[in-house]
């Protein structure tokens, strides 16, 4: 049997994910059995492309995490609390939505956060579907943080503070979770306080394209360690597999 995946999203022509699947497959005895591809969807198009489609299961990526939520058939508990999803199976002939980027930024970060009782305050750049994953994970782990963004959206453990209310603060990291400053917009760059203390915060950027956004290239003049999202991706991609596979009883061998 063949099963074909994908990653829909837009824009989407620059996504790594098809290159990344294909070398998690790899060493797999059944390669020629499994497709991925790219797909441009607009958020207008979900319904026609669910309709459509014969994938076994995809990837969402930015803008789409949040709005492809009520058109899905069901979610997964995590998927449920989070309200975004980046992993999408068919089953049934239904759609359920699942989420797998909290645990992929936890996999890439746990090495570079400090343990929550010796940590200040996580400051989250935006309040999107990855921004809700990410902290998820980090609320249940006992961290503690603030959000700031543009307009409150709701829905989540930590304060969401706007940019204009709040000119200065000390954190023990900054993590930006917008699409801002990814290919090809290169130059944009959220808005940032000034951050205070001695130790300076690790700086965390989940854009992946390019390695070095604007973003992280001013939080390192500014004396930061900086990290971007590659390793989150390959982290999330890797447990999305294994969600597929169990769910569609494909032999991970």
């Amino acid at each position: 049997m063949n099963y074909k995946f994908a990653v829909i999203g837009n824009p989407i022509e620059k996504s790594r994910s098809p290159q990344l699947f294909t070398e998690i497959w790899a060493n797999k005895l059944f390669t020629e059995n499994l497709s991925y591809k790219a797909i441009q969807v607009k958020k207008q198009e979900i319904p026609f492309f669910l309709k459509t489609t014969d994938l076994s299961g995809f990837n969402v990526t930015s803008p789409l995490k949040e709005l492809i939520i009520s058109y899905l058939d069901d979610l997964t508990p995590i998927a449920k609390s989070v309200r975004s999803v980046n992993t999408v199976v068919r089953k049934n002939n239904e759609w359920i939505g699942h989420n797998t980027d909290g645990f992929g930024f936890w996999e890439m970060a746990k090495k570079y956060l400090p343990n929550p009782e010796k940590s200040s305050m996580i400051c989250i750049l935006g309040n999107g579907g990855a921004a809700r994953s990410i902290v998820n994970k980090l609320d249940s782990l006992k961290y503690q943080g603030i959000i700031l963004c543009r307009n409150k959206k709701g829905g989540f453990s930590w304060p969401e503070v706007s940019f204009e209310s709040i000119s200065e603060i000390q954190a023990s990291a900054v993590i930006q979770c917008t699409n801002l400053g990814m290919h090809p917009n290169l130059n944009q760059t959220p808005e940032s306080p000034i951050w205070l203390g001695k130790k300076k915060p690790i700086a965390i950027d989940l854009v992946y394209n390019p390695t070095k956004t604007r973003f992280l290239k001013k939080m390192e003049s500014q004396g930061c360690e900086i990290l971007n999202g590659s390793e989150m991706l390959i982290f999330q991609a890797k447990k999305a597999w294994q969600y597929w596979a169990d769910v569609l009883n494909i032999s991970q061998i």
